[in-house]
């Protein structure tokens, strides 16, 4: 048997209880077959899922774990509330929190009394495990994301819980990981503020991706995406490398190399012609800084 499926009680590795089952919920533990076929390849092993569920609605939920486990948890709560202790401080979570528990931590959670929590849940573990927790920005002190569209990240849940349906073979395990890491990277990018006025201002800042993507073909500087997303340019900067990583000239850069990279492969359009559609009047300028993102001169890459 590769995967247990659970509708009652789960006590496995050092979970102490879970108080009652719940209706309609979904669990999978991977088998210890399973997660050794992981390690050994080489994509899956840098992050890979071990247990994954969902729990539609969650009344009296408890678990405790006095030593933690080796995978990191993640929790997402898609409605009502529950809570998380966990060193010496308590969270009280609710609809569009994420949860990320290192792992061999001590914790405990559980469901709110009044208003019981649906949540799905995935450990996780591999080679990656800590980097991801530096690049979402989580600790043990501060072990919360809030990502508001919870209807956007049930939909990206099911498509790593679908990757089940290929029983564990080599490509179903890769597709699974792959589909984890796609779900980390909605943390990151949907991630918001939990005031209104603050999460306003994070999608005024992220709709310029979009704005520079309509106008790949003009010449943008720094103070024009400040403006469209109707803040200050320290600001507007500041906001955007905590959302991407990068900042945002950057990241227009390599969405302007990676519509030259298209042209390239599918066009018989010269450098020039190509350098001019995408705002660059100096084609040697050009090719010098797709030089720099790709490690190679556009015409090497054509080539190739």
């Amino acid at each position: 048997m590769d995967y247990i499926i659970s509708n009652g009680n789960l006590n496995h590795m050092d979970e102490m209880r879970i108080r009652e089952g719940f209706p309609k919920q979904r669990l999978v533990v991977m088998a210890a077959n399973v997660i050794e076929r992981c390690r050994a390849l080489p994509m899956a092993s840098q992050i890979y899922v071990t247990d994954i569920g969902l729990y539609p609605s969650a009344p009296h939920h408890y678990v405790e774990r006095k030593t933690g486990i080796p995978p990191v948890i993640l929790i997402y709560c898609l409605q009502g509330k529950g809570f998380l202790c966990m060193g010496n401080k308590r969270h009280v979570i609710g609809q569009g929190h994420a949860v990320l528990i290192p792992g061999n931590t001590p914790h405990c959670y559980g469901s709110d009394d009044k208003d019981p929590w649906s949540v799905f849940w995935i450990h996780f573990d591999g080679m990656l495990k800590a980097r991801v927790l530096e690049s979402l920005g989580t600790t043990e002190t501060h072990p919360t994301l809030y990502v508001p569209d919870a209807e956007r990240m049930r939909r990206v849940f099911e498509e790593v819980f679908a990757c089940l349906k290929y029983h564990f073979s080599d490509a179903g395990l890769l597709a699974m990981s792959s589909e984890l890491l796609r779900l980390l990277s909605h943390l990151k990018l949907h991630q918001g503020h939990t005031m209104p006025q603050r999460q306003r201002v994070e999608n005024r800042v992220m709709n310029t991706i979009a704005f520079m993507e309509k106008h790949v073909d003009l010449p943008l500087k720094l103070g024009d995406l400040a403006t469209h997303s109707g803040q200050s340019i320290p600001y507007y900067s500041k906001l955007f490398k905590e959302r991407t990583n990068q900042s945002p000239m950057n990241y227009f850069i390599q969405i302007k190399i990676r519509k030259a990279c298209e042209l390239l492969d599918h066009t018989d359009y010269t450098i020039r012609q190509i350098s001019e559609s995408l705002g660059y009047d100096d084609p040697y300028y050009f090719s010098r800084l797709f030089k720099k993102v790709q490690g190679m001169s556009p015409s090497n890459y054509r080539k190739r």
